[in-house]
């Protein structure tokens, strides 16, 4: 019987890191292990399920440039793997997924996955957080769903995750549409799929950000600045005055910052509102020139954004992108 191919990109974070005792679960280098040093502890229990290869991601993945690359490179292996899963770090692990789910060309499976504790400690969640990735990437059950979160047994949609603890295993949460499904070991059950699957097959199934049409050194520059009740306008126009390309509004602006956006909306600059109570939508119909991120989390936002604004600077454009793959829904009938 021949196995499916599943390669493991390694983007260093908690998961590869080494404790300074097995019981040090805060006291850890973060990213010390290769991944190869990771898959291999799991054999020969993996060999059983795929055949696994590993690459090694060297980009900074908490930067614009880092993501491109990362992206490429899973792109790149996939063209002869059956699925890919990446192991990175849980601080930027929501973000990075997002970023995969909308730029990774390939329909085949790809699992992020990552772990609140290091590698090395008794109880560390790294371990069966991977191997119950790789089981999932292997079965193939993920095609076309776009990249997916598996942590702590559970499957969860790139757009939906967010991370809601800072300590706990049960760290990720899809808090508005719940889960995808779970692996029990080894059973895989899935509940329900992203909307994207209904355009499987077809042109409709990838988004118009294809890296490989965009200078990975001239990604625009996207900020995010929160409102809060009496808010200045500081924050917003310095922000705007640093020559950013879009910013997206994290909650409801004060007046001040409401004002000072107004004015800037006479320029370039292209305004997102997105909402952070982590449930709801923004719809902002009062601002025929504000962008609604729907019920898009505010990080997510601003990755859309820049994709976006890689590609073009025309507003409509982008609010379209921003309906269709920013908040992907079934039809109604």
């Amino acid at each position: 019987m021949t196995l499916p191919r599943v390669v493991v990109v390694g983007a260093r974070g908690t998961i590869a890191g080494v404790s300074e005792s097995r019981v040090a679960f805060d006291a850890y280098r973060s990213g010390a292990l290769p991944v190869t040093e990771l898959v291999g502890s799991l054999r020969p229990e993996v060999d059983g399920i795929a055949d696994v290869a590993t690459a090694e991601s060297g980009a900074a993945h908490r930067t614009l440039r880092g993501l491109y690359e990362l992206s490429r490179l899973v792109d790149a292996r996939l063209a002869d793997a059956d699925a890919a899963v990446v192991t990175c770090g849980t601080n930027e692990l929501a973000e990075a997924a997002y970023w995969l789910d909308l730029t990774v060309r390939s329909p085949k499976p790809v699992v992020v996955t990552g772990a609140m504790r290091p590698w090395t400690v008794i109880g560390s969640d790294g371990p069966p957080n991977l191997y119950n990735a790789i089981v999932l990437a292997a079965s193939g059950r993920t095609a076309d769903f776009g990249t997916v979160v598996l942590l702590n047994d559970t499957i969860l949609a790139a757009r939906d995750t967010v991370k809601t603890d800072t300590t706990r295993l049960h760290a990720f949460q899809s808090p508005e549409f719940g889960r995808l499904g779970t692996v029990d070991a080894a059973r895989i059950r899935l509940h329900r799929a992203p909307a994207r699957i209904q355009h499987r097959g077809g042109p409709r199934w990838a988004t118009p950000f294809d890296l490989a049409r965009v200078d990975a050194g001239r990604l625009p520059r996207v900020e995010i600045v929160p409102g809060y009740t009496a808010a200045g306008a500081e924050a917003l126009t310095a922000v705007a005055a640093a020559g950013v390309h879009g910013i997206v509004l994290a909650g409801t602006p004060s007046r001040a910052q409401k004002a000072a956006a107004v004015e800037l909306l006479r320029g370039d600059t292209v305004f997102v509102a997105a909402g952070n109570g982590g449930s709801g939508a923004v719809h902002p119909a009062a601002w025929d020139t504000v962008i609604g991120a729907g019920d898009l989390h505010p990080h997510k936002a601003r990755l859309l954004l820049v994709l976006s604004l890689a590609r073009t600077t025309d507003r409509g454009r982008i609010a379209g992108w921003f309906a269709e793959y920013g908040t992907p829904q079934f039809p109604s009938s």
